[in-house]
């Protein structure tokens, strides 16, 4: 798995990207177990640590890393049979504020694998 970022990744402090880095993992290790069952990630349903919201090809995934209550908006891609995580934002959320869904929803037309060739690999295992 390959994890793929932003600008916007850089310039989190090294706490946030760890967590991110952490959570992300995390994330990939449930998708895993999913195909394991030969259930393709296009077909995960009622998931909702996986896929909590959809933004057009993105999706995003609740986490809680290192005491922070991370929300990040991400695609899962294959590319040349690789597994690639992309974060295309990410917020921490503080109490009940979901503001962030507006944030997201930019994204609702973006393509994943235009992101994946204007960011950097943070992140391989």
């Amino acid at each position: 798995m390959e994890l793929y970022a932003g600008r916007e990744y850089n310039r989190a402090s090294k706490d946030l990207q760890k967590a991110l880095i952490s959570a992300s993992a995390s994330l990939y290790e449930r998708i895993k177990a999913y195909e394991a069952q030969n259930i393709s990630f296009e077909n995960i349903y009622n998931d909702d640590k996986v896929k909590y919201d959809k933004h057009g090809q993105f999706y995003t995934y609740k986490a809680k890393k290192q005491n922070l209550q991370i929300r990040m908006l991400y695609a899962y891609i294959f590319i040349n049979g690789t597994a690639v995580i992309i974060i295309a934002d990410f917020t921490v959320k503080k109490k009940n504020n979901k503001d962030y869904i507006k944030e997201f929803d930019s994204m609702n037309t973006a393509d994943p694998v235009s992101l994946y060739s204007g960011y950097q690999c943070v992140y391989s295992c």
